[in-house]
């Protein structure tokens, strides 16, 4: 099964990256500009830890190899999301990382992990909790309150940087690259 997920994951990624491009002309906006960018280097980010991390701890059942398929569907809702609303664009991306939090606590339950694997993942379960209620956060802010989304979306950025940076210094180093 290892095989047959790495080489579906692969596929499935460059496939979500490649239709992602289609949407390009339904874009209108600065901030979905900005959201549609933001989806794809988070994604591409993401995918750096994910395959590797994937290669190290493959499911070992087939809830585990569902669990992969909807990290998948996450990352091509957040890549979609940016044609609609900025509050969708929050959801889709606390979306994400909700399920990203399930896929770890996944391998968490699946394996013995090595030590530095377990700060890694330790870290990142903390950190994606954070995001996805920060995420919400704004996703509400902007259901509510009229707002620049563009302004909205760039200070969310910046806290993702940082959120991205603080995990990195966490962890010493970009893990699995």
């Amino acid at each position: 099964m290892k095989q047959f997920v790495l080489k579906f994951i692969d596929i499935m990624i460059a496939i979500i990256l490649g239709l992602g491009f289609q949407w390009w002309p339904n874009l209108v906006e600065p901030w979905q500009y900005v959201a549609f960018f933001f989806a794809y280097f988070s994604t591409v980010d993401y995918w750096i830890d994910y395959v590797p991390a994937l290669k190290k701890y493959p499911p070992k059942t087939e809830i585990g190899l569902l669990a992969d398929i909807l990290v998948l569907f996450s990352m091509f809702l957040l890549i979609y999301s940016a044609q609609k609303s900025i509050t969708y664009f929050f959801v889709a991306f606390a979306l994400f990382r909700a399920v990203d939090f399930i896929w770890m606590w996944r391998i968490r339950r699946e394996y013995t992990l090595f030590a530095n694997d377990t700060i890694f993942f330790n870290t990142w379960l903390k950190f994606e909790g954070v995001e996805a209620l920060v995420a919400l956060g704004f996703a509400a802010f902007a259901a509510n309150f009229s707002t620049q989304a563009l302004y909205l979306l760039l200070g969310f950025v910046v806290f993702r940087i940082v959120m991205r940076i603080l995990a990195s210094f966490r962890y010493k180093k970009i893990h699995f690259a």
